[in-house]
């Protein structure tokens, strides 16, 4: 079988109805007035072409399984502009609940018949190859964020900080570290050991090199005796969640995500932030956290909400319904940016001063969007947000 993966999505493939609501959602005679109001597919709202949304692959996939279509090296590209956000799965598919799987898999079997990935994805995994990291930065520099910290040598709690907040934004990690510090919580973290999630191999069909990376990973954590590991980037928290139990089966750690943690720890009383805030933030769901699998909605906002003199408002888009940041800066820049410029929109058009998120990937990619418009609104990871109520 060509097609071997894609052939196990076949019921979606051929109930689809091609009713076009994956890409611009339900049809309504009187659509809402708002900023996202015509948006729902990013890779659609770029492209503006059927091919470039949910339903232009659904078909595609069909003529393959088919034998009638082979695959052109403009359809791979089409197939990798996806950014695998989730959004044409939260719109009442009469066929389906989720489709980002069937994607992954598409690429997945096209990589298997030497048709993908492209260029950007092959980079990043020869990246990841090499050092550990999807941006090629030397192994020896993964803990440096971690100098001076004093963290444990010895806990069953392990820290899996992840690439961006490694390399790109140290701050994140250490404001992660000082607030399980502050709250008296032990943890350790795998210095040179911890290598990438892996995420931008699995979401690329890239799976011989995800397998390695899921071992290493899970030795590391092994050896380290993690009976529970905290990732402060939603990319890392799903992957590590969802796609390393498919590989490895059951894990002998649970994965939480730092939010999870942090309403837990404000509940217990043993974080009290008392330092009032004023102002005016709204939180941007990252899809890793509120979709895909993961449901992690209602702990952010009560992180936020327990910090005195915020005034929290909610963004059109919000939970499983919220609006993709972009998620690949490194491989689809020009896709990133609008994405990423257009969550800065919504933000503004609520009179936000600042927007919270509870990813690496989207402080990252929000934060060059704001800077791209020159808008005055601050992008801050929820760690920090913390941190700054705490007087850390």
């Amino acid at each position: 079988m060509l097609y071997e993966l894609l052939e196990e999505h076949k019921p979606t493939i051929w109930n689809c109805q091609v009713c076009s609501v994956c890409q611009r959602g339900p049809w309504n005679p009187y659509p809402p007035k708002g900023p996202t109001s015509d948006r729902l597919c990013p890779e659609y709202e770029k492209f503006r072409t059927l091919t470039h949304s949910a339903l232009g692959r659904i078909q595609a996939a069909k003529w393959m399984l088919e034998g009638k279509y082979e695959p052109s090296d403009d359809f791979v590209k089409v197939v990798y502009d996806c950014l695998l956000c989730g959004a044409c799965s939260t719109v009442g598919c009469v066929v389906d609940k989720e489709h980002v799987p069937m994607f992954r898999d598409l690429r997945t079997d096209l990589a298997k018949v030497g048709k993908g990935p492209i260029e950007p994805f092959v980079k990043t995994a020869t990246q990841i190859e090499k050092e550990g990291n999807r941006f090629g930065r030397p192994k020896t520099e993964r803990a440096k964020w971690a100098e001076g910290m004093n963290i444990s040598q010895k806990a069953d709690l392990v820290y899996f900080a992840g690439c961006v907040a490694s390399y790109r934004a140290p701050q994140l990690a250490q404001a992660t570290a000082k607030l399980l510090t502050h709250s008296g919580t032990e943890f350790v973290i795998l210095g040179e050991n911890e290598i990438c999630c892996g995420n931008p191999l699995a979401s690329s069909g890239q799976m011989d090199a995800f397998e390695s990376t899921v071992k290493s990973n899970l030795e590391a954590f092994k050896e380290a005796g993690a009976r529970q590991v905290i990732t402060s980037c939603a990319c890392c928290y799903n992957v590590l969640k969802f796609d390393y139990p498919q590989l490895a089966g059951n894990l002998d750690f649970e994965v939480v995500h730092i939010t999870e943690l942090l309403a837990k720890l404000v509940n217990e009383g043993k974080l009290k932030p008392a330092k009032p805030l004023n102002e005016k933030v709204t939180y941007h769901d990252p899809c890793h956290l509120a979709r895909l699998g993961s449901r992690v909605i209602k702990e952010p906002r009560q992180v936020i909400a327990s910090i005195p003199g915020i005034d929290l408002v909610e963004m059109e888009g919000n939970g499983k319904d919220t609006q993709c940041c972009g998620r690949y800066p490194v491989e689809l820049p020009e896709l990133s940016m609008l994405t990423g410029t257009n969550r800065i929109k919504d933000a503004e058009t609520i009179g936000a001063d600042t927007i919270v998120t509870a990813c690496s990937f989207c402080d990252w990619n929000l934060n060059r969007a704001a800077k791209s418009v020159q808008s005055e609104i601050k992008v801050v990871d929820i760690t920090q947000l913390m941190c700054q109520a705490l007087g850390l």
